[in-house]
Order: C-alpha cells, then structure tokens, then sequence
C-alpha cells in the first residue's frame, strides 16, 4: 500500500516502535507534552464544581430550551449549542440535553475563556446543522494506555488525511493539513478530538459524500506490532458516530457531566491553535481563507486504487446484505458502524424465517448477530430501537411483550456490564423517535453471516396473543424481569 504523504511517498504501512501488541496500546511511544498557550487550571483542583440537576432557564448567559424543535421555534442566534443536565425519573437519574445559541463564534468563545480565566468548568456542545458549513473532525477514543502513543497517533491521522485527498497530488505544501488536537486526561480513556481547519464541507450533505469512503478506508492504514502482528490503529480508536444531521460535539474545554458534577479530568483542551486562531479549535467553525481545495469522491476513487478497492468491497458486501427489492441504501453512520467487517462470521447454511411470525423471527434474528454487537452502542442503540417498534405493535398483548423483552434483554446480556433497568430505559427513550422495524434486524442477521442463505416473507405474520390489557411501563418491565 503506497501513501502520498508529505514526506515524499511512502507506505501507509506503519511500523510501531516499542507499543504493545494487540489493541491495548503501550507505553513505548513518546509522550506529549502540553503547549505552554494553553492553561491546565480546569483541571486542578481550583476549579469551581457546581451542581447541574434539573432543567435551568438561564445558564451560560443564555435562554435555554428543552428540545431542539423548541429552540429553532424561539429564532435563535446561528450558532447552536447543547449542554447537559440530570433529573430525576422515578427512581432513576437521567441526563438530558437542553439547547440555545450564540450570535457568533466570537460570542462562544468570549464565554468559554472568561469561564477558562475564572476556573470554571463548562459543558457546552457544539451543534453541526443539517445546512451548515463544518470542517473534518474526529472523535478518538481508546484504552488509556493509548496515550502514551498519543503523538504517533496524531502524525498517521494527519498521514492517513493526507493520503486519502492525495495531497501530494494536490500540490498540498508539506505543512498543509495541520490539526487542532483537543485532548483530556480522563483515567478510564485516551480520548481526544481532531480537527482539520483546512478541510471544509459546505454541510452536512457534503461531508457525507466523503465521510463513507474516509471511514471505509480506515483498516488500510496498519501498524505493524513487534510480535510480528498487524494493528489497524485508526479503525480501533477513531469513532464513526458523531456523523449525524444534528450532531453535538463537545467544544473547547468542555468536560462531561456525572452524577450532577462536571468532571475535570475529562476537560478538552487544545493543544495549540491553528494560526493562533482560538475559533479553529470549532469543527462548526470555517474560515474560507483556511480551505483546501477539495478533490470531488468521483475523482479521490479513480486516482487512488487502494482507496477504490475498500470503497468497493464495503459497498459491496452492504448491498448484498439487502433484502431482495429493498433499498440498499443507508446513512453514513449506519455503514460506519453497523455494517463493519469485523462483524462478518464465517460458516454457511440457511436460516429459514418463511412461516414464522414476526415476534419469532425478532427471537430468531438476534440470536444469529456477531456476539459483539452486544457491546458496540451504536448496535445496541439501533437495536433498541427495533426493540421498541415491535413492542409498538403489541401495545396490547402481554405474551408478546413478555417475549419481545425477554429476547432483547438476552441478546444485551452479550455486554459484560449489562444492566436491566438501563436497557428499559434505553428502549422507553425511542418514543416520540423514528425508528426502524424488524427488517433492519433481519439484514444485520444477514450481513453478519455472509455465507448464509436467509429466506424470509416480505409480508409479516403478527403473533397471535391472549389477552389485551393496557400498556405496561419500562419500570413494570424492569420489576417483572427481575
């Protein structure tokens, strides 16, 4: 595999000095070291702790709203935020979002730094719009132990970035392509957010079209281990999530809130800045007089034809996972995390689900997914809501609810730290959400088991059941299942 980088080029094949094997990283790698630019007082004990339970009107110096329908009703300022609070529900602790905005960036950041130079914390998102301009970002989060690689894993991100819009084709100078690099101390990660002030897309349309084929591309970039074993780092550590049409993102110093508290450990700060410019660190910041000029996909996959090869052979195997006559299509997000590779079993042999009904082949279909699924969220999260569209159809039947719950909570089981009450809840939050049926389900059964030949009926048996009384809540069910 050959990498156009900016040193001339070169394999995109890494080689990793003194890492661990495997996927937890090691501490052989050099440490990075903090810009001198950038105060650490959010994360000392200085800082100034404040309780964030229950919803607030005023927080921030801004009017706050409960949904995001409520917000772009109230004609907000352009600059969309979202921040976290907790509340009671019944006997649970639950986080929310609440939103507002800014006027500007500027205004953003003035808020940001007088609650940097008071030492206090702050949880403030940033909102990507459908419609808006952004710039590339990653979300990267791995093992702890990730960070003493830290530095090695931003120079092949920034390689890997490099490689995938050709820059040397381009023309691109050897210091095109620098980052902001927001990084925290969180005990329980390596966790750090990337941004590319030089790579613009008009909106989230835009993004998309690059975003499938950046991701799909990720397991060409391999470190080869001591152990003679070959890891794809940036599969494993960057997050293919945070892609969506209204997506939050945790800006400059924000830090994440548990248990009513703000966490300091877990505070995002930069690194350095792009041209000393503090609003480069905002993914949902664009300065045009930063941008690249960007390459179409069209032209990315016909120069580039290890780029093709993934593209192609992910395209490929998410079609075949279509059901006969049904839209092969899915979003950005979906394709990242839910149609990886990694999830692809061997073996052949047929699953027969003409005759059965469709809480049957809801029973059936889960017990034939990659066993990981169970402790990927975004299947889990997807998943959930399959689970809730079937518990939809049988608002009144308790035999078939009883089941339905029985093989969510079986499945979930697959996650180490499963919790009941968490999973009822989970699924209790998709109402009021679009969420998809059991057609969804019974793909992921299909792509997951390549070799297989999965028969099934177009139209749906319903489940006959007894009984009829009114609905029971997520809590009953948690009580009942315990």
């Amino acid at each position: 595999m050959r990498l156009a980088g900016a040193h001339g080029s070169r394999s995109l094949r890494a080689v990793a000095r003194g890492t661990g094997g495997g996927g937890g990283g090691g501490a052989g790698g050099q440490v990075r070291s903090k810009s001198a630019s950038t105060p650490s007082v959010l994360r000392t004990s200085s800082a100034v702790h404040r309780q964030h339970t229950g919803f607030k009107r005023r927080e921030y110096g801004l009017q706050w709203y409960q949904s995001r329908d409520a917000l772009l009703q109230a004609d907000p300022g352009p600059v969309l935020v979202g921040t976290s609070y907790e509340y009671a529900k019944g006997e649970r602790v639950t986080q929310a979002r609440k939103y507002s905005a800014f006027q500007s960036h500027e205004d953003y950041w003035e808020v940001v730094n007088d609650r940097l130079n008071d030492g206090l914390l702050h949880n403030l998102h940033e909102v990507l719009q459908e419609r808006e301009a952004r710039c590339l970002y990653f979300d990267l989060d791995g093992p702890p132990s990730y960070r003493a690689i830290h530095n090695e894993i931003i120079s092949l991100l920034r390689q890997y970035v490099w490689w995938f819009f050709g820059g040397e084709r381009r023309g691109w100078r050897p210091e095109a392509l620098e980052p902001v690099v927001l990084t925290s101390e969180d005990p329980n990660k390596y966790s750090a957010h990337v941004v590319f002030p030089e790579v613009q897309f008009r909106d989230h349309a835009h993004q998309e079209e690059y975003i499938k084929v950046l991701l799909s591309a990720l397991p060409a970039l391999t470190v080869d281990m001591p152990d003679g074993s070959s890891l794809p780092l940036l599969e494993k550590l960057v997050d293919c999530v945070p892609y969506s049409r209204f997506q939050l993102f945790r800006g400059p110093y924000a830090c994440k809130l548990k248990q009513g508290q703000l966490r300091a450990d877990t505070c995002l700060e930069p690194e350095g800045y792009f041209r000393s410019d503090p609003l480069a660190a905002f993914a949902s910041h664009v300065d045009p007089g930063y941008a690249l000029a960007l390459p179409s996909v069209e032209q990315l996959l016909a120069e580039n034809e290890e780029l093709r090869h993934f593209r192609n052979s992910r395209s490929s195997s998410i079609s075949l996972s279509a059901r006969r006559g049904q839209n092969g299509m899915v979003s950005s997000v979906d394709e990242a995390n839910l149609f990886q590779p990694l999830f692809q079993m061997l073996g052949e042999g047929e699953l027969d689900l003409v005759g059965m009904t469709d809480v049957e082949q809801f029973e059936t279909a889960l017990k034939w997914l990659h066993p990981y699924r169970a402790t990927q969220f975004w299947s889990w999260f997807r998943l959930s809501g399959v689970t809730y569209s079937m518990l939809a159809r049988y608002t009144d039947d308790p035999g078939a609810r009883r089941r339905i719950w029985d093989a969510h909570f079986a499945w979930s089981r697959g996650y180490e730290h499963f919790d009941l009450e968490e999973n009822a809840h989970m699924v209790e939050t998709k109402q009021g959400h679009r969420v998809s049926g059991l057609s969804l389900l019974t793909r992921l059964a299909r792509f997951d088991n390549p070799g297989m030949t999965v028969r099934e009926t177009v139209m749906r048996i319903a489940f006959s059941g007894l009984e009829r009384p009114r609905k029971k809540p997520a809590a009953e069910v948690v009580r009942a299942a315990a």
